[in-house]
C-alpha cells in the first residue's frame, strides 16, 4: 500500500525575498488565534479521510485555517 505525502506546509518558510511572511503579520493580529486554534485539534480523523493514490493534497491544517480565514 502506498503512503500518503500531503504537499508541504510550512508556515514560516522564507519567500523569494528575505523577510518571512510571519514577520509582516502583527502579534496580535486575529489570524495568530485561528492558526492557534488549528493547531490544538486532533485532526487525525480527518486525516484518515485521505486516499493513498492520486495528486498529493493540501495538508488539513492548512485547509481548515483558510475555512475559517
Amino acid at each position: 500500500m502506498a503512503k500518503l505525502h500531503f504537499r508541504p506546509y510550512i508556515p514560516d518558510q522564507t519567500l523569494l525575498y528575505p523577510s518571512r511572511m510571519d514577520e509582516d503579520i502583527a502579534a496580535n493580529d486575529p489570524v495568530r488565534i485561528v492558526n492557534a486554534l488549528v493547531d490544538s485539534l486532533n485532526l487525525s480523523e480527518i486525516m484518515a479521510l485521505y486516499k493513498e493514490y492520486g495528486r498529493s493534497p493540501y495538508h488539513p491544517h492548512l485547509t481548515l485555517t483558510l475555512f475559517f480565514l
